[in-house]
């Protein structure tokens, strides 16, 4: 039995790093960006108008009231997208709208709200804050400086950086192809009918989804009945995948095969149990320079496996430069009652009361249960040797990152 960091750093010193490509912007959300982005320009490229209004010289309107308004004479209209030729003088305006640069000479904007327009002449009502009123050249980037960082995900807020800065095909890592296998001659697909002693296969499309929001391209192999040699077979069949997940089989018992898979197909063993609760039966291995899981058959302990070893590591391989779980410390909204003589997670739903952090285990945490699974965001972290919980406790939570 290997503690679980040290489980997590054997399978992150064998995994593969993952290839890039460039990909049309369009189709880049969700990726994990594979090179620096250095800002070639300042942005704002040039003092800009945030508003509709006038732009003007400050020292002309500063002691200008609704009372006592400041006349002054537009010399030009400034739409988004053109500039002024002309410039602002003493007792000018320019008519200016939002996004435009600002003309020559003009160092404020007036909102148009406190402006009265009559012919070719402007009363300026009201000059709070009108010198503000200027986004200015390079404010928010300068040329030369980093925006986005290698290992960044690509989001809306990134992708309208790339966007703004001219990136039409950024430079993204491909996604890890990860091979689902449900074992099991008691599973049977999503749509057949239930038969006496038999059930539905959960993990493929669990695993499927986690894959997905762990960064990872899944490829559902499929259920195989409990023999070794159509294990093998499925296996050989979808050669070169750079990580392998198999369920069920993992388990002490007359009918637990993987390590009889392992055997079969002369795979080394890196570890075969983790000390964690539940979740505990884990084989690793490596494989024609693949990674190997077989994780419980259970669901909730399948899925904590998943949690907090597969999908640090898919987001390792995906190019993440934040791969690990964030983790918090947490108060526990109510008791836990049982002793944890083995480090523990606990599906928990994390939530906040005047400014404090707190966190409830969730009911049904049954290892063959998803309803506290679909209720979570958050795993409790019981360290091992731990006595029954009261509430106020502190504790701390892995934040599930397909949640945040």
């Amino acid at each position: 039995m290997v503690a679980l960091e040290d489980a997590l750093q054997i399978l992150i010193d064998r995994c593969r790093s993952c290839h890039t490509e460039r990909v049309p912007l369009a189709k880049s959300s969700g990726r994990v960006l594979a090179e620096d982005i250095v800002c070639d320009m300042d942005f704002p490229p040039f003092d800009r108008s945030p508003l509709d209004g006038y732009a003007v010289r400050m020292e002309d309107i500063q002691k200008a009231s609704s009372k006592r308004p400041v006349l002054l004479r537009q010399t030009d209209y400034v739409p988004a997208g053109t500039w002024s030729e002309r410039g602002v003088g003493a007792g000018e305006a320019a008519r200016i709208m939002t996004g435009a640069k600002i003309p020559d000479g003009a160092d404020a904007v007036v909102r148009l709200e406190d402006t009265r327009y009559e012919g070719e002449q402007v009363y300026i009502l009201d000059p709070a804050q009108a010198d503000k009123n200027i986004c200015k050249r390079g404010e928010e980037y300068k040329a030369g400086e980093k925006v986005l960082s290698k290992g960044s995900y690509l989001q809306e807020g990134n992708i309208g950086i790339l966007a703004m800065l001219g990136h039409s095909r950024p430079k993204v890592y491909m996604r890890p192809n990860v091979g689902i296998m449900a074992t099991g001659s008691e599973l049977l697909p999503v749509s057949a009918s239930l038969q006496p002693g038999m059930i539905r296969d959960t993990n493929s499309y669990m695993l499927d989804a986690k894959v997905r929001l762990a960064g990872g391209e899944p490829v559902l192999m499929g259920q195989v009945k409990d023999d070794v040699e159509s294990m093998a077979e499925r296996l050989l069949d979808h050669p070169g995948l750079p990580v392998y997940i198999l369920t069920g089989g993992a388990s002490v018992g007359d009918y637990d095969l993987a390590k009889k898979l392992f055997e079969r197909l002369e795979i080394p063993i890196l570890f075969d149990r983790v000390a964690i609760k539940p979740g505990m039966p884990v084989i690793a291995g490596y494989w024609q320079d693949s990674l190997l899981l077989a994780l419980s058959g259970n669901p909730a302990a399948c899925s904590i496996s998943f949690e907090v070893l597969v999908r640090p590591l898919i987001r390792k391989m995906a190019g993440f430069a934040q791969w690990k779980h964030i983790r918090i410390r947490t108060k526990l909204a109510g008791e836990f009652g049982k002793e944890s003589p083995v480090r523990r997670f606990i599906w928990a739903h994390c939530f906040a009361v005047d400014g404090t952090l707190f966190a409830s285990s969730l009911e049904y945490q049954g290892n063959g249960m998803l309803r506290a699974i679909s209720q979570a965001n958050a795993l409790l972290d019981i360290p091992a040797n731990s006595p029954k919980l009261d509430r106020g406790t502190d504790v701390i939570a892995l934040l599930i990152p397909s949640l945040l």
